[in-house]
């Protein structure tokens, strides 16, 4: 039997990874920094991966044969797990890597490792651009990495899914980039993405030093508008707008006029077998918790501005 060990495993997408994995027979072990009654679908170890000790030591007391890395940003911890992880497949989990392609979907040899070492303070994205050129430096590692985009569902902690949920639902206009809303975005459920990270895990399959997109395919912010009004019943009132005219907080998925249209998939289906789902049913699972926990996104606050921009166009 395999056995992964998943380093983020309590988190958003580590608990849809969790339970595709043990859904497959994978012995599965979730590790974070905390504490925590996780339940009793699965096992759980706590230590802080920033600290190579905690982690060498947790590598030699789980061993195991894949280590599903979700927590990862900062290239130095790509580093020590290269000096400690004795398996046979490290899987990284990235994100939206990619250069500007001015509305070109974005294949995974658009990315290229970057030249030269790391500034000292990175953020989320240029942390994984310099996670995935620090793998590619390596010599004899086994990874291999999944890049999802931005990736929505129940108890999404950014919120953004709520951001378009909130608008449609008040019944006001929703302010949409006119350059791009029609564009394939760079979307995700958040179930296709721990199963895209389970196909990953999958070591009967030769991933390694490959990279690969997971998201939805053919979905545009617009789609999006008018799936969550068609669920909710409601008209769908889109107000196309200049992207750089649209209040940040208003736009939560752009997408940006520079970046990508979305993702090619031909790879991921190739081979790893993976397959988007409908975004009808991911609204559908994600719509019903919204009814329950009735989150709010906090740029819904200064939805007051949004309306008078929209009344003066």
């Amino acid at each position: 039997m395999t056995r992964a060990l998943v380093l983020g495993g309590a988190g958003f997408i580590g608990v849809a990874a969790c339970k595709e994995l043990m859904r497959r027979g994978v012995e599965t072990i979730a590790a974070g920094r905390k504490d925590r009654p996780y339940g009793t679908f699965t096992s759980y170890v706590a230590f802080d991966r920033t600290d190579e000790d905690q982690l060498a030591a947790a590598l030699q007391q789980t061993e195991p044969d894949v280590l599903l890395d979700l927590a990862c940003y900062q290239p130095h911890e790509v580093s020590a797990v290269a000096r400690h992880f004795k398996g046979a497949r490290y899987i990284f989990v990235s994100t939206g890597v990619y250069p500007d392609l001015h509305g070109k979907a974005a294949g995974e040899e658009d990315f290229v490792p970057l030249s030269g070492e790391p500034p000292e303070a990175l953020d989320y994205r240029e942390g994984k651009r310099w996670c995935e050129t620090a793998l590619a430096r390596l010599a004899d590692f086994p990874w291999t990495v999944i890049r999802p985009p931005a990736v929505f569902g129940p108890a999404d902690h950014t919120l953004r899914i709520a951001a378009y949920i909130q608008r449609v639902a008040d019944g006001g206009p929703v302010l949409v980039p006119s350059e791009t809303y029609e564009w394939q975005a760079g979307l995700a459920w958040v179930r296709d993405i721990g199963f895209a990270c389970a196909l990953a895990c999958d070591l009967r399959r030769d991933l390694t030093g490959k990279a690969y997109n997971a998201s939805f395919e053919g979905v545009s912010v617009k789609n999006l508008v008018e799936g969550i009004a068609r669920a909710l019943g409601l008209p769908a009132r889109l107000r196309p707008m200049p992207f750089a005219e649209i209040p940040e907080e208003a736009k939560p998925y752009g997408p940006d006029p520079r970046r990508s249209a979305g993702y090619v998939l031909d790879r991921a289906r190739r081979e790893l077998g993976f397959e988007p789902s409908a975004l009808e049913d991911a609204l559908a699972e994600t719509l019903a918790w919204y009814r329950v926990a009735h989150p709010s996104h906090p740029g819904y606050a200064k939805r007051a501005e949004e309306l008078a921009l929209a009344g003066s166009d």
